[in-house]
Order: structure tokens, then C-alpha cells, then sequence
């Protein structure tokens, strides 16, 4: 058997349901950022400067990570759709392929959808001519962000014992983890005890890294080792959460 015939069989069935709704996400997806970019980009922030950069710029880099994060952590849905309505995932778990392999083919697919929204982003980027620079740095940061939040969703989505228990989690986790990290405001304007708890959560790290890096800023290597680290633990738990699942 190929090393990667389970990655590519539980990415290939993803996309093949993803295909059907294609559009329907795509644009669900993106009203959302494109409200906030109008809202706060044009409206609010007109004429603010932070850290050396105009506010439209400096919004930019967190609605890309806003609507990456969104459309990766979707597959945690999709995962618990598959678990408790449609009997879908006992499948893959059932299957003569390594745990590791179906959560590899699962955060492709977060990657993915991820990637589609970052690319329709950038046209966002085009049409508003922002100043932003598209480097090696910023895309492997992009990529660690999209893996993570695929992970995550994974996570999440194996964890729960009921359906209606992930949404008390998007609640809870998710959505505080989306405003208070630095997606619409700088971390170093919010109070002490904010901004040493924001710390812990992963896409304070991943937006500092991409606003640094399509600005042509340096980047903390802190913050992008932080990454890194939070990128690894999750795997580690995924991979241990699908090993203890049983089909």
C-alpha cells in the first residue's frame, strides 16, 4: 500500500463533497471579512496609521487570517456531521491505513479551503490597492496558520460527544480566540493582563507573523517558533485523538 493512499483517499472524498457546495462556502465565507473590511478598513480606520502602517493594510493581514482560520476550522464540522448523522467517518476509521494518514487527508482539506479563501482574499487586495508584499516567509506562515486551525477543528470535532456540543465550543474558544488576538486591533494597545492572555491563543501569533511579513517587517522569532510549537502539539493531539477513536 501507498505511504500516502490514505492521505489522498480521505482528501479525495472530502473534495469530492466539497465540490458540491463549492460556491455556496466560498461566498459564505467571504461577506463576512468584506463587511469588516468596509466597516472598520473604510470607515472607522480611514486615515489611522499603526505601527507604520495605514489601517487598511494593517486590517488586511488579520481578515486573511479571520477567513483562513473560519474556512479551515470548517472541516470540524463536516467531521461531525460525518461522526453522528451520517456514519461517514467510522468508515476511514475502519480502514487498513495509519491514523496519521486520515488526520494528514483532513488538514489538506482544511488547507484547501483555507487556500481558496486566501486567494480570493488577495483579489480583495488588488482591487483596494494595498501595500502588502507576498514573500516566502508570509506563505510559509499562511500555510502553518491554516494547518493549525485544520487541526484544531479536528480536534474539536473528536472531542465532542454530542453535535450540538461544538457550537458551545465555537463559542466559548473560537469566537473570543477571533477578537481579542490582534486581528483588529494592536496587541500592544490592549491592557496588560489582555495581552499577556492572548499569548495563549495561536492566531495572536500567526497574524503578528503574516502583518510583519506583508509589510516587509522583520519577523519575531518568537512568535513565529511560537507557532510552530502550537503547529506541533496539535498534531501530536490530533494524531493520539484519532488513534483512540474507535469506528
Amino acid at each position: 500500500m501507498s505511504v500516502c493512499s490514505g492521505i489522498l483517499g480521505v482528501y479525495y472524498r472530502e473534495i469530492r463533497v466539497f465540490k458540491t457546495r463549492l460556491l455556496r462556502s466560498v461566498a459564505a465565507s467571504m461577506v463576512s471579512p468584506a463587511l469588516f473590511l468596509i466597516a472598520f478598513g473604510y470607515g472607522l480606520g480611514r486615515g489611522q496609521v499603526y505601527g507604520g502602517q495605514h489601517y487598511l493594510d494593517f486590517l488586511f493581514a488579520g481578515l486573511l487570517a479571520m477567513s483562513t482560520l473560519n474556512a479551515c476550522y470548517g472541516v470540524g464540522t463536516d467531521i461531525n456531521i460525518a461522526r453522528f448523522y451520517l456514519r461517514v467517518f467510522d468508515e476511514y476509521l475502519i480502514a487498513p491505513v495509519p491514523r496519521w494518514q486520515i488526520v494528514a487527508g483532513e488538514t489538506l482539506y482544511g488547507m484547501t479551503r483555507g487556500g481558496i479563501n486566501a486567494l480570493l482574499f488577495f483579489i480583495y487586495a488588488l482591487a483596494a490597492g494595498l501595500h502588502i508584499q507576498v514573500t516566502p516567509l508570509f506563505l510559509a506562515a499562511l500555510a502553518m496558520h491554516m494547518a493549525l486551525f485544520s487541526l484544531l477543528g479536528f480536534i474539536v470535532a473528536l472531542s465532542v460527544k454530542k453535535h450540538g456540543d461544538q457550537f458551545a465550543i465555537n463559542t466559548f474558544v473560537v469566537t473570543p480566540m477571533t477578537f481579542l488576538s490582534g486581528i483588529f486591533f494592536p496587541i500592544s494597545e490592549a491592557p496588560a493582563v489582555l495581552r499577556w492572555l492572548v499569548q495563549v491563543f495561536p492566531v495572536s501569533h500567526s497574524v503578528a507573523v503574516m502583518r510583519s511579513a506583508l509589510a516587509g517587517q522583520a519577523v519575531n522569532p518568537v512568535q513565529l517558533a511560537a507557532l510552530f510549537l502550537f503547529l506541533a502539539a496539535l498534531a501530536w493531539l490530533a494524531i493520539r485523538l484519532a488513534g483512540r477513536a474507535q469506528g
